[in-house]
C-alpha cells in the first residue's frame, strides 16, 4: 500500500512538473508568435514605405497584399500577448505595461486595427494621395505603441 501512494505521488509529481514545463513552452511559444507577426508586419511596412517615398516603383496589387497583411497580423496582435508571457525576461521587449495596463494596451491596438484597416481600403484605390496620409496614419498607430509598450533596451 505504501509503495502504490509512492507511486501514485511521483506521477503526480512529475504531472506538475510536465504542467509547468507545457505552460513555460506556451509561454515562450507566445513570445516566439508575437515575434514572428511584428516581423512579418515590419517587413510589410518597409516594403509599402518604399513605394510611398517612390524609392521603388509603385505596384497597386503588391501594395494592396502588403496593406492586407499587415492588417491580418493587427487583428492578431493581441493574441500574442497572454498573460504568462510577461515574467520571461530577455526573451521579449515587451514592457511590463502590457499587462499591467491592459485597457491602455488594447486601445492603442485597436487603434492601430482601424489604422491598418484604412489602409488597407485607401490601398484598393491605388491613388497615391489618399495612400499616403493612411500609410503615415498606419505607421503613426504601430509607433505610438511601440513607444508606450516596448522597450527599447534590447
Amino acid at each position: 500500500m505504501r509503495l502504490m501512494k509512492t507511486a501514485i505521488a511521483a506521477i503526480l509529481g512529475l504531472s506538475v512538473v510536465a504542467g509547468g514545463l507545457a505552460q513555460a513552452d506556451a509561454m515562450s511559444d507566445a513570445i516566439k508568435y508575437r515575434k514572428s507577426m511584428m516581423e512579418v508586419t515590419g517587413y510589410n511596412f518597409k516594403m509599402m514605405a518604399a513605394m510611398v517615398k517612390k524609392e521603388m516603383p509603385f505596384d497597386k496589387a503588391q501594395f494592396e497584399k502588403m496593406a492586407s497583411t499587415v492588417h491580418s497580423m493587427s487583428m492578431l496582435t493581441q493574441d500574442g500577448f497572454p498573460k504568462g508571457s510577461d515574467g520571461l525576461a530577455g526573451d521579449t521587449k515587451a514592457k511590463d505595461e502590457v499587462w499591467s495596463k491592459p485597457e491602455a494596451f488594447n486601445k492603442d491596438v485597436v487603434a492601430f486595427q482601424k489604422a491598418s484597416a484604412d489602409l488597407m481600403a485607401a490601398a484598393k484605390t491605388g491613388d497615391m494621395t489618399s495612400i499616403g496620409p493612411k500609410f503615415k496614419e498606419a505607421a503613426d498607430s504601430c509607433k505610438k505603441c511601440h513607444d508606450g509598450f516596448r522597450s527599447k533596451s534590447e
